[in-house]
């Protein structure tokens, strides 16, 4: 059992599995992406010690050693299916996964796409309006990012139980701008979850974010008056994310 309005610095799976079925609104996430896989002469290899993401100058070494960010494909497909279906079990509304799709993950992305075809009420995109150049010739710079929504009741159709807007009043591409400050580089921006808070959860249910990061996804479901589960494992942005939740709060009580 874990409390509401309260984040956890452990591994999602081991804190999940400790959730009771249906005991949150919905999910809102983004796992990590699989960065540190890459394709080097034809085989998929690991970015190695030290090295950076070509122009960006960025550590391809994203993390430190208790988070696996260059999976095998099978490895990283199995370990998302398992956080999909505990997301899943957990949730009584829709699991809504921002995933970018990228070499460490393609594959892996396609088969989970095919494998909960019946899970998947509809896929919106999130149009980040900007994009950074490809760091290889013969690559599309990458201006946009899968939503996809999860369901554990019947999709076959792709009527939503719970929409709060009008018939033709709302639109599944989200054109919202990137996230361009704070300690977390992957963080998408506040606006995104609250958005998704707002349209798709009932009023002051409960989010659940395995992959907290910084903390965007509480933060958004203060300001939407809503309560938040979250999971983080590495000890850096877990304690950037009580930071931002405290600062949230704090500017809430103000004003």
């Amino acid at each position: 059992m874990m409390n509401i309005d309260t984040i956890y610095n452990m591994d999602c799976l081991e804190g999940m599995r400790q959730m009771e079925d249906n005991s949150v609104d919905a999910v809102i996430t983004s796992p990590p992406y699989n960065f540190g896989l890459r394709i080097h002469s034809g085989k998929y290899t690991k970015w190695t010690k030290g090295e950076t993401f070509g122009y960006t100058g960025l550590p391809a070494n994203r993390y430190d050693n208790r988070v696996n960010d260059a999976m095998s494909m099978d490895d990283y497909f199995n370990w998302q299916c398992q956080c999909i279906d505990e997301m899943l079990r957990v949730s009584k509304g829709p699991v809504f996964y921002n995933i970018m799709m990228i070499t460490g993950n393609k594959v892996a992305l396609m088969k989970m796409m095919g494998h909960y075809a019946e899970r998947i009420r509809d896929i919106l995109i999130w149009d980040k309006k900007s994009s950074e150049p490809a760091m290889h010739s013969g690559v599309l710079n990458c201006e946009y990012e899968f939503i996809i929504a999860f369901d554990k009741h019947d999709c076959k159709g792709r009527q939503f139980p719970l929409l709060n807007a009008e018939r033709g009043k709302l639109s599944n591409v989200l054109r919202i701008g990137k996230n361009h400050k704070g300690g977390h580089r992957a963080a998408f921006p506040t606006l995104l979850p609250q958005t998704l808070i707002h349209y798709f959860m009932p009023m002051g249910g409960v989010i659940l974010d395995p992959f907290l990061g910084s903390g965007t996804t509480a933060v958004a479901a203060i300001k939407e008056k809503s309560h938040y589960i979250g999971f983080e494992l590495h000890p850096e942005y877990y304690a950037l994310a009580e930071k931002n939740i405290k600062l949230e709060l704090s500017q809430q009580t103000l004003f």
